[in-house]
């Protein structure tokens, strides 16, 4: 038995964090639009019986799809041992979640969508069969929206960014912004599909990550001057950053961008 899998990420058009909570996570109010990825998973069973969890890209940590494994498993779902190759196109530290659009392709497979919560925080919603919602407390509640049938390109530069330390510096900063302006600012990406030039996106690690990387100002620029550009910004903690377009556009990345994905 051999199954491939496809996955999915995320784009966050807009992402404002409320607050630190008693348990150490973070409230969020923020638009998730689902993209392509172009990681794949190749599942076959585990002729070494127990589970077997390999990524053409280094990965730290207990890897997100083997999370996945063990939490369905804590949870009554019976899944035999598993060898899973994870053939990623999106490097870690792009604020793509391209590794929970992994761990969700898993659960759905398994049948196990119930348990996304309990595995990070992008994967209720790269479980929810929604193209766009709008995603708050911890990613736990997915709220569906008007989709937008929204294009454009990223680009992920040559840098990452370590999303438990950008919450640390954004917590020292504080927070500026309530729920209900931060659901409001969700008509900024309508507007910005009907063709008007928005600009930048609202995104509360703006403040961290410009101070350790002023060349998010080169992108912006080069977003602001072109005429097919409508709105940008940086897509979770980063690193990444996008652009919504009215047609599509070529670009001249610096050296230090080092991926583009359009979509």
């Amino acid at each position: 038995m051999r199954v491939i899998l496809p996955t999915f990420a995320k784009i966050n058009l807009t992402l404002r964090v409320m607050n630190k909570r008693p348990d150490g996570y973070h409230n969020l109010v923020s638009t998730f639009m689902k993209i392509p990825s172009g990681d794949v998973l190749y599942i076959s069973e585990s002729t070494a019986g127990i589970d077997i969890v390999n990524a053409n890209i280094p990965i730290s940590g207990e890897n997100i799809v083997a999370k996945a494994l063990r939490v369905a498993r804590e949870n009554g779902f019976k899944v035999p041992p598993l060898n899973i190759k994870v053939q990623k196109s999106i490097p870690p530290g792009s604020g793509l979640g391209a590794g929970s659009g992994n761990a969700a392709a898993v659960l759905q497979w398994l049948g196990a969508e119930r348990v996304a919560a309990k595995v990070g925080a992008d994967v209720p919603f790269l479980c929810s069969g929604l193209e766009m919602a709008l995603v708050a407390g911890t990613g736990d509640h997915v709220e569906p929206v008007k989709e937008q049938k929204v294009h454009g390109v990223i680009a992920i530069p040559d840098w990452q960014t370590e999303t438990k330390s950008a919450y640390e510096e954004l917590d020292e900063m504080g927070y500026e912004v309530d729920t209900m302006l931060a659901r409001k600012e969700l008509k900024d990406v309508y507007h910005a599909n009907a063709g008007k030039k928005v600009g930048l996106l609202p995104n509360d690690f703006l403040k961290v990550l410009l101070k350790k990387h002023p060349k998010y100002n080169e992108l912006f620029e080069m977003f602001r001057q072109s005429p097919y550009a409508d709105a940008w910004g940086v897509s979770g903690s980063g690193s990444s950053a996008f652009c919504v377009l009215n047609r599509t556009a070529v670009f001249k990345w610096p050296d230090y961008v080092k991926h583009v994905l359009y979509f």
